[in-house]
């Protein structure tokens, strides 16, 4: 990404970029920036778009060899063609031919790197790969994002923020706008302002409850399951969220037992580095036995509800209640 915002700064430009990855509020924001800085949005006559996997290719080669006009630049935009999953034999022989003067700019939701395609465009071009950020990324952004408003936040409320919305930069944006609102008066953003106006994701609620569970806070437990209820999560959705919780804090017990490191185990789970080390926090107040209790009696507790032998409400009531005491 980097190499990207010197490539605008320097106005220097490969003629082949592929934007991928799962963060899409960074794709987004790159296409937008890359594209506008190859060729401005309000020259439409050198600025091309392609969606889909329905693309005449032929018809795209016989642009790309036109001449742009009163332009040094012409920009091709393709998103979500699917050209890097399969063979794409057209674009293959044409990408070694493409002339200088045009650039190519292609944003895809999945791709595959044992593909030809892909190893020509990462040998002759560029690729971005967005991926959601580590944590201290996430504050980096946050910061950055918050100071431009002249406003301050410590170390603490940003980490608030991520275990309370997860690592989504769309949704982080989507909350930091609200909160730059909300304290419009005001020069430090605190975790009240966060609580107050922000919609947590339910992941972050379900660290919260187990991390009160090992504390044997039952109070703080069940206020955090009553929120979620108010804010009609399904009683069942929580359950199950509570079961996988204490399924991968099993599994990253047994790994972690076995002395493998943060980076085996993020490798053998497929999971973020960050992910694994805020579980493996959260295993200082457990044992092996009781998350194996804990996740047997969920998975109990959701057989009887489905058998109708008990109410959905009050059997998370049970789990948390009996696990935090």
């Amino acid at each position: 990404m980097e190499n990207v915002k010197k490539h605008i700064k320097e106005q220097q430009f490969n003629n082949i970029y592929l934007i991928c990855g799962e963060e899409e509020y960074l794709k987004r924001n790159i296409k937008k920036n890359l594209s506008e800085a190859i060729v401005s949005a309000d020259d439409n006559m050198n600025r091309s778009y392609y969606e889909g996997k329905n693309i005449n290719f032929k018809e795209v080669i016989d642009l790309c060899e036109t001449m742009p006009f009163f332009s040094d630049r012409r920009l091709v935009l393709f998103e979500n063609t699917g050209c890097f999953e399969k063979a794409c034999d057209e674009l293959l022989e044409y990408l070694p031919e493409l002339t200088t003067s045009t650039y190519l700019v292609f944003v895809e939701e999945k791709v595959d790197k044992r593909s030809k395609l892909f190893k020509l465009v990462k040998s002759n071009g560029y690729v971005c790969e967005c991926n959601h950020l580590n944590n201290d990324s996430l504050m980096k952004w946050i910061l950055t994002r918050i100071g431009k408003e002249n406003k301050k936040i410590t170390r603490d409320t940003m980490n608030y923020i991520i275990n309370s919305l997860g690592n989504d930069l769309e949704k982080i944006s989507c909350e930091i706008e609200k909160l730059l609102c909300y304290t419009l008066n005001k020069d430090v953003i605190e975790i009240a302002d966060v609580d107050a106006v922000c919609i947590p994701e339910i992941t972050g609620k379900i660290f919260e409850m187990i991390d009160a569970m090992g504390n044997k806070n039952k109070e703080k437990a069940l206020e955090l399951y009553y929120d979620l209820l108010s804010q009609k999560e399904p009683p069942m959705r929580i359950l199950f969220m509570l079961s996988r919780q204490f399924n991968i804090m099993l599994q990253v017990k047994e790994l972690s037992d076995k002395r493998m490191s943060k980076k085996e185990i993020e490798e053998k789970l497929n999971m973020k580095g960050f992910v694994i080390s805020k579980i493996q926090g959260q295993l200082k107040n457990f044992t092996h036995k009781s998350i194996r209790e804990a996740l047997e009696k969920a998975i109990e507790l959701e057989e009887a509800i489905k058998n109708g032998n008990m109410n959905e409400k009050v059997a998370v009531e049970l789990l948390l209640t009996e696990f935090s005491c």
